[in-house]
């Protein structure tokens, strides 16, 4: 979304006849100068709210509230005006419980910042989860602050399939990553968007594989920058290397609760980088900053094309290395990780 700025105004004053050009200017200065201070602006480091045109007619549906911190602010909407298409009971149940467990996973295991709390979501008031009654499964987070006819306030959202069965299926949790993902960064490239999504399916599901070895010369690199949500093998083995011992810590609450058909919300038993991803995610985050001031862009503006540049790889690949270089000193680094860091090297801005 693009918006007049004072420089598109000092342009259209300078078309007047030239010997009244710099009057004109002289006075648009002094105009400008005084409303600054009275004029709204937002905040530098703030995103913005949108507002859509045209929305689906939305359903909230009423739900008790939960005593779960990070999604105390969570409303639940579907899209339908028929009764008999709602999600019953149970599944929407189950469907709260994997939310409800996923975000604690992310907030106290990964350690991560809620993304209400960031600053692209400051003028955010709650998260949506948007129930399609006419999808049965699959999900979409989207990125952006909105409000619509339909919903007044300020807010992110996802949107998932309205049957959507959580005991089968990790798609909720999945998909409440990829906003904690857009929280903390632009990067939209498969293989960290989709890539890092999946491999956080596995603190969940766990058993999840130690992956394969990382990458030793730039044609294997090209084809995990290439790949999407397989690259989650990627992530996992780099993970493994940076924490071999792993952890277990998993909260007492989290490991007892169960589905309505008894099985597990969270069966981890093992996972490995909860320490390192906070940094990854910071790190991705600086990079992005960093690029958007090269490019002139806003912080959060960037179009949806340039979020999938897979030009912008270089900048991926010099967050990962500065983050692993700070998390695990080169002396410390296992021969493989060396390797895959000399390999990455040179994209170090």
């Amino acid at each position: 979304m693009q918006m007049a700025t004072a420089g598109d105004t000092v342009k259209k004053a300078t078309r007047f006849h030239p010997w009244r050009g710099w009057v004109a200017l002289l006075m648009l200065c002094v105009m400008v100068g005084k409303l600054t201070p009275v004029v709204a602006q937002p905040h530098p480091e703030a995103g913005e709210c949108y507002y859509l045109q045209r929305d689906r007619p939305l359903k909230v549906l009423a739900s008790e509230p939960n005593n779960t911190e990070g999604l105390e602010s969570v409303r639940f909407f579907v899209e339908t005006a028929d009764q008999r298409a709602l999600p019953d009971a149970t599944r929407l149940d189950d469907l709260k419980m994997q939310l409800e467990a996923a975000d604690v996973l992310y907030r106290e295991v990964l350690g991560l910042t809620p993304p209400l709390l960031m600053p692209r979501y400051q003028r955010a008031n709650f998260m949506m989860v948007m129930l399609r009654a006419d999808q049965v499964r699959g999900g979409q987070a989207y990125d952006e602050v909105v409000r619509s006819p339909a919903v007044s306030d300020c807010h992110i959202r996802i949107a998932l399939g309205g049957q959507v069965n959580a005991a089968e299926n990790l798609t909720p949790a999945h998909e409440l990553f990829h906003l904690y993902q857009n929280a903390h960064m632009m990067f939209k490239q498969g293989w960290v968007h989709e890539g890092l999504a999946r491999w956080s399916e596995s603190l969940l599901r766990g058993g999840a594989p130690v992956g394969r070895p990382l990458p030793t010369n730039a044609e294997a690199l090209d084809v995990v920058m290439q790949d999407s949500y397989g690259a989650a093998t990627f992530w996992q083995r780099l993970f493994y290397l940076l924490d071999p011992q792993g952890a277990s810590l998993i909260p007492k609450a989290l490991r007892e609760m169960r589905y309505h058909d008894g099985s597990q919300v969270v069966a981890v038993s093992e996972y490995h980088g909860s320490a390192f991803l906070p940094l990854l995610f910071s790190s991705l985050n600086e990079a992005g900053a960093t690029l958007a001031h090269q490019e002139q862009w806003p912080v959060y503006g960037w179009a949806e094309a340039e979020q999938h540049d897979l030009r912008h790889n270089r900048a991926i690949l010099s967050a990962v290395h500065h983050a692993v270089s700070i998390y695990m000193p080169i002396a410390e680094q296992p021969d493989e990780l060396r390797t895959f860091m000399q390999l990455i090297e040179p994209m170090v801005d």
